[in-house]
């Protein structure tokens, strides 16, 4: 019941944070930060809160897909929304806070129920999953700014005054932090490759086969990109769709396998 209550009241946050920042999308003064800021912020921390009381449990800890999801929703949405106290993030917040909403809701339908009754500390696991998660996050987040340019670029080439009017942040400034954080991004996923060949073994093995095969894939669209940038001066469409791609093949690998046993398959 306290998880029920407790998710509802997220979702209703986020929804209501999402709606503010929608209203006031192409308003020259933007939507206000104050109320922006209220509103995540409760939402935060009852989110916060779900996650506490899904993954520990008297029986153990839930590490099914959807609690790892809703932690990682977790982590990119406090992300985006500090940042958003720095630099202009006013097509972001409605994607992140839209997006955590409707996953709140959707864990209270989708069946999760994977205990450990005790979990061994492996160091070079634990370095392995913190490098992958943390690439995950600001990959994911990347790939937002991506989607960000390319809009921000298509409304200016069809010089749509809205634009040219409204809070959204200068196309070069969205640009500029995309690459870094895709650079950022890259480098933490090929520090949590090369920890999980060094201090992992059966990378290889059947069941770990396609993560594998399939993180390396997104890690070298995510490299080739990046290096396209900094060394040839790749930009525009064909990047941003590169980085989307990229960025479903990552997620089919952390989240794809373990979705389809435990949510359409039902085996936990």
């Amino acid at each position: 019941m306290l998880i029920l209550s407790l998710s509802i009241l997220a979702s209703i946050f986020y929804g209501l944070a999402t709606g503010h920042v929608l209203s006031r999308l192409f308003d020259k003064q933007g939507p206000s930060q104050k109320r922006t800021m209220i509103l995540s912020t409760l939402a935060i921390l009852a989110h916060l809160l779900v996650l506490v009381n899904s993954v520990f449990t008297v029986n153990g800890q839930d590490l099914s897909t959807v609690n790892v999801a809703m932690l990682t929703c977790w982590l990119i949405v406090v992300s985006v929304t500090a940042v958003s106290l720095k630099f202009p993030a006013t097509l972001l917040l409605p994607v992140v806070y839209g997006f955590a909403a409707l996953l709140m809701l959707g864990s209270l339908f989708i069946p999760h129920h994977i205990l450990i009754h005790s979990i061994d500390i492996d160091l070079g696991l634990v370095i392995h999953i913190s490098l992958s998660l943390l690439a995950y996050c600001v990959l994911i987040i990347a790939t937002l700014y991506a989607v960000q340019f390319y809009f921000i670029d298509k409304r200016l080439k069809r010089r749509d005054i809205a634009i040219v009017q409204s809070h959204l942040p200068p196309l070069m400034q969205v640009e500029r932090q995309l690459y870094q954080l895709l650079t950022v991004g890259t480098g933490l996923l090929t520090l949590a490759l090369a920890a999980g060949f060094a201090f992992l073994e059966g990378m290889f093995a059947k069941e770990f086969l396609h993560k594998t095969v399939l993180s390396l894939i997104a890690w070298a669209l995510f490299s080739a990109v990046t290096l396209g940038h900094h060394r040839l001066g790749w930009r525009g469409k064909p990047v941003v769709i590169s980085v989307m791609v990229a960025s479903g093949i990552v997620t089919m690998a952390y989240f794809g396998s373990r979705f389809v046993q435990e949510v359409i398959l039902l085996k936990f």
